[in-house]
């Protein structure tokens, strides 16, 4: 293990955990907004079920009276929440209203006249406008001195609980400070983040056709699918399916994200455990099959409740695996990408706290961390891997000159390759004609030598035999020369050669030559040596014939 790349590694994780938790998670999502102003406190708080959401039927209506909070299960309802506030004297700019419920749409009215009316309240074609935290205004027109009446008409269509807070209630401007960080998380952020993710979602997907690592823009593409459709189920507030539609959406797209992380990291590592990811992937598929089953097939609140077991059991398991897998990797591989590393730990640390907010909720810790963190780290995460090792966004001019200077630098080497293999070429034909000049001189003048100096020894070398011998000496060493020159280029040359030479021999003897010879030849291609064989044959048969003929 290499200690000192250990060391820096966690210095840079404990940098980048302590930037983000502290520079960035705490000022933008955790801060104190301060002391909250004066607020009128609601009283008399009654409920009453309804068949219409419609004020007039509230009007009418037989109130219970009920405590805040308020909570109803476990079917499709509407229902007219009424309470009072006094005020001893209506404030000029009138008052400001943080209405504080879980429901999937409400109406409100103060003093019988509505001020909150958004979307569709009929049952089992609803909106979902009630899920978006909104700061109303009271004019001072419809408030009075003394008692004043709120009446909130609520709907719940799929979600089997629904829940009324006591609302805050006092000056507008001063509850719009005090509410404003809560007020942006709940609306403008989500599109913020569904914007950007959704952009970085599209490079992804652009870098799975231009990228060599694949996998890693394939999953980063999915994780960032998943935030946008985090953010989408916020935002769209009158989608095409009914309350248990929404319901299963909201199970898949929250556990979409941590199996789409977990392969994601995996991915990253350059070592995926095998099948790990597709292993992933099938169980996400299988969880949301039996989620689905719940939610349609049995009744409320089980049909809620343990699907929402199942949810806490399996983001407890996925943060577990996360942090277990980039453990692993971190024993078992020395790695040199601090930044990018130091920000998978930070993703999986926000993981690891959502888990732990479902499992130990007394600890009472802040909530939807993944969420809040995954525009900054996931953008930055993917800076990183750009600066690393992608070129997508050079200029074109830049991918040429990239390209030309490959190709110039593979050119190089080709024509270096060539050179070595033209000179081994020449060095082995060189070796190849050193041994055959060799072996012509041991077989051809060295064996006619060796004949003359046996017949001097032995008393038998006569004038005419020395002289014969030589004359063989003489047409060999030609036919070595001949070798070495361009006669065994072709039949041709070799022909024209042997005519020169052989017909003042003939004639020198008292003979006369005749040479017959076609204009074009039809005859096989031979290679040098064969022609010289042919050469030598034709020497060696006028030779004999010269030798033994009787004159």
């Amino acid at each position: 293990m290499n200690w000192a790349q250990l060391g820096k590694l966690l210095a840079a994780v404990l940098l980048v955990q302590a930037v983000y938790w502290l520079a960035i998670d705490r000022p933008l999502f955790h801060a104190d907004p301060g002391a909250a102003p004066p607020l009128v406190t609601a009283s008399d708080v009654a409920a009453a079920r309804l068949t219409t959401p419609s004020f007039t039927e509230a009007a009418t209506a037989r109130f219970e009276p009920v405590e805040l909070p308020w909570t109803h299960c476990c079917d499709t309802a509407v229902f007219a929440v009424r309470m009072t506030f006094t005020l001893d004297r209506v404030p000029a700019d009138g008052l400001g209203i943080f209405p504080n419920l879980q429901t999937d749409n409400y109406k409100l009215a103060v003093n019988g006249s509505p001020i909150v009316v958004h979307g569709r309240m009929e049952p089992g074609n609803g909106s979902f406008h009630g899920q978006i935290r909104t700061l109303a205004r009271m004019p001072s027109g419809l408030l009075k001195p003394g008692t004043n009446t709120l009446t909130f008409i609520t709907l719940r269509d799929g979600f089997p609980y629904t829940d009324v807070f006591e609302p805050l209630i006092g000056d507008y401007a001063a509850l719009e400070h005090y509410t404003a960080r809560k007020l942006f998380l709940a609306g403008p952020f989500y599109l913020l983040t569904g914007g950007l993710l959704g952009l970085l979602g599209v490079i992804a997907t652009i870098m799975m056709f231009r990228s060599d690592d694949w996998r890693f823009a394939a999953w980063l593409s999915l994780l960032c699918a998943g935030f946008v459709a985090n953010a989408g189920y916020f935002l769209w507030l009158d989608p095409p399916v009914d309350g248990w539609g929404r319901m299963l959406a909201f199970f898949a797209i929250y556990q979409l994200i941590p199996a789409a992380m977990l392969c994601f990291i995996d991915s990253w590592t350059g070592r995926p455990v095998p099948w790990l990811q597709p292993i992933t992937m099938a169980v996400y598929l299988g969880v949301v099959a039996v989620i689905a089953w719940h939610i349609y097939h049995v009744p409320m609140p089980a049909g809620f409740d343990v699907p929402a077991m199942i949810w806490i059991w399996y983001l407890g398991a996925s943060a577990v695996a996360v942090v277990a897998r980039l453990a692993w990797h971190f024993a078992t591989r020395a790695e040199d990408r601090l930044l990018e590393s130091a920000l998978m730990t930070v993703i999986a640390a926000a993981l690891l706290m959502d888990a732990a907010v479902e499992w130990f909720p007394e600890l009472q810790w802040p909530g939807d961390n993944v969420g809040n963190s995954a525009v900054f780290l996931l953008l930055a995460m993917t800076a990183a891997f750009l600066t690393r090792n992608f070129r997508l966004f050079q200029s074109q001019g830049a991918l040429n000159a990239m390209l030309q200077e490959k190709v110039t630098q593979r050119e190089a080497e080709l024509a270096e390759a060539a050179v070595r293999e033209q000179a081994l070429v020449r060095s082995q034909a060189h070796d190849e004609e050193r041994r055959r000049i060799m072996r012509d001189l041991h077989d051809g003048l060295g064996s006619q030598l060796m004949t003359m100096m046996l017949s001097a020894r032995l008393g038998e070398a006569d004038p005419p035999k020395v002289a014969e011998g030589l004359q063989g000496v003489i047409d060999e060493m030609r036919l070595m020369v001949d070798s070495m020159d361009s006669v065994g280029e072709s039949l041709e040359a070799a022909l024209a050669t042997f005519r020169a030479r052989i017909q003042p021999r003939v004639e020198a003897a008292g003979l006369a030559f005749s040479w017959s010879q076609p204009a074009t030849l039809n005859a096989p291609d031979l290679g040098p040596r064969d022609v010289l064989q042919v050469f030598r044959i034709m020497q060696e048969a006028v030779t004999n014939a010269l030798k033994h003929l009787d004159l």
